[in-house]
């Protein structure tokens, strides 16, 4: 799954990403699909279309041509096609009501580029408003090795506490236990379906450690990032998301396509209900 998102914008052969992941691909496709869900031609097809469709929601300035072209279709007729059998509309359609699936904004529902996209315009006599206090850096991440266990399902407490779960009871006898802990969002859930979200609980491990079983390892970072810092209790999470998001719209940079993660700070405190964090957003490019 890694493997193909990291390579979503050129062809890959059956035979390639097989070998990536130390299998025949002659028995590949059948574990894929066993273990994912979707052949490797479906998850495939899914995550062009849902990279497509982010960059419609996020970016009005490229053409629907331009984007199906960089997420690796053919021609701009059989991106159309295939976006209105998968989405139900156009892919102009699409990106004018500007939103997706619109999750309903609850704790239990996260949602990653919410209702704010690059042609938001906030006149000088607008003030932005947070309901909690965010200090924000603009910083290069250098690439972080982590252990990881992986979930698949709707982003909320019961996904990420059992992916965390997971991982502590691997990290803890390896002796992780006061290691950086990050959670990983892969995809938006205004555009993804729910079921099909993945999530990842992380644990920094030393360069050079091998996968374990189920807990499988990666890199983090590597590249500029918004660090964007919070000190807050838990059912703030989802406003500390959408005014992180909001600064970003603002101040008017452009998220990336790889993933946004959570950095925990060891002054969390769970049994009272205190979290300190980093929403840390891939950025694209420089500020104009």
């Amino acid at each position: 799954m890694n493997y193909i998102s990291a390579h979503i914008d050129r062809e890959l052969t059956l035979e390639e990403i097989a070998h990536s992941a130390s299998f025949s691909m002659f028995h590949f496709h059948r574990i894929f699909k066993a273990v994912v869900g979707e052949t490797v031609a479906e998850f495939t097809r899914r995550l062009r279309l849902e990279l497509a469709a982010n960059r419609l929601l996020s970016n009005p300035h490229p053409s629907i041509t331009q984007i199906a072209m960089d997420c690796g279709f053919s021609s701009s007729q059989n991106f159309a096609k295939a976006f209105r059998i998968h989405f139900g509309v156009s892919p102009t359609t699409y990106r004018n009501r500007k939103h997706g699936n619109m999750p309903s904004k609850t704790e239990n529902a996260l949602s990653l580029r919410l209702s704010y996209t690059a042609d938001t315009v906030f006149t000088p006599s607008q003030t932005l408003i947070r309901s909690t206090n965010m200090n924000v850096e603009i910083r290069d991440l250098p690439k972080t090795t982590v252990a990881y266990v992986r979930k698949i399902g709707p982003y909320g407490k019961k996904t990420c506490e059992s992916a965390f779960h997971e991982m502590m009871q691997w990290a803890i006898p390896h002796g992780y236990q006061q290691a950086q802990t990050f959670l990983v969002y892969w995809d938006n859930p205004e555009v993804t379906p729910a079921e099909k979200c993945r999530v990842d609980a992380c644990v920094e491990v030393p360069h050079g450690a091998i996968p374990d079983g189920h807990v499988g390892i990666q890199q983090l970072g590597g590249g500029t990032y918004a660090v964007c810092h919070f000190e807050i209790q838990a059912d703030s999470f989802q406003k500390a998301w959408e005014d992180a998001f909001a600064w970003l719209v603002h101040e008017g940079y452009e998220c990336a396509d790889s993933p946004c993660f959570e950095r925990y700070h060891a002054a969390c405190n769970p049994a009272q209900n205190h979290w300190v964090f980093d929403i840390c957003i891939p950025l694209k490019a420089p500020r104009p």
